[in-house]
């Protein structure tokens, strides 16, 4: 069952105009107000696809290293789409940014497998992006999307970059072991305009070509503006 997570506004000003900012989250000791949801697959078919998302411990052996947002689900669309969106403010409003990330995820995947339409770690792109209006899906036929664009698998839309993938440093064959993983978006950018409150919506998820179980957890989110 999906577990939604109450969602606040993370408010971090800094009273410098538009002056370059930065938003670091840590969901290490705080889900920071962040929810989670699914799109990409059939109206009603939650249960089919084993969805869930929660707050919760990291496993063995991070369990030391506090918590994470945990998504999971079984892609059987071959497109699955896991995410979780929080909205920041304190930006200057009405204003054009452009925008990196960076992002710690754990992931128990090994790297070099061969699944079902695509590896269960090289085949499942982590994506990170940013948005004036809240990400959610709709209702399109029967079949829930999103309303902004993230584009498809691998592929970086007009709202999300892609920044890796689920691959870990196991080698396939060995027993799957949890690690933590960075990635970045690195100078690659994407732009985005602040809503008249200077308030944006900020999102990280998976999207998945392997058709099977996925399981992740989100650690870390690093959002850096820079103004145009």
């Amino acid at each position: 069952m999906i577990r939604r997570l109450a969602l606040s506004t993370l408010l971090l000003s800094c009273g410098c105009g538009a002056d370059p900012m930065t938003f670091a989250l840590d969901f290490r000791q705080s889900d920071q107000g962040w929810n989670g949801g699914f799109a990409d697959y059939p109206v009603g078919q939650d249960a089919f696809y084993e969805l869930g998302a929660e707050y919760r411990a990291l496993p063995e052996p991070l369990n030391g290293s506090g918590n994470g947002l945990f998504a999971t689900g079984n892609n059987h669309s071959d497109d699955l789409w896991m995410y979780y969106k929080g909205q920041v403010a304190g930006l200057s409003p009405d204003t054009s940014y452009r925008v990196r990330f960076d992002v710690e995820i754990a992931t128990a995947v090994p790297f070099g497998c061969v699944g079902v339409g695509g590896a269960p770690g090289e085949g499942v792109t982590v994506k990170a992006g940013v948005s004036e209006i809240e990400p959610d899906r709709i209702d399109s036929g029967g079949f829930w999307l999103m309303n902004i664009d993230k584009a498809n698998q691998t592929v970086s839309g007009e709202d999300a970059l892609a920044i890796g993938d689920m691959a870990n440093t196991i080698p396939c064959g060995n027993p799957p072991v949890w690690q933590l993983k960075q990635l970045s978006s690195g100078a690659t950018t994407i732009a985005v305009t602040s809503d008249g409150t200077g308030a944006v919506w900020l999102f990280v998820g998976t999207d998945s070509g392997f058709e099977a179980t996925t399981q992740i957890y989100f650690t870390q989110f690093t959002a850096s503006f820079e103004p145009l």
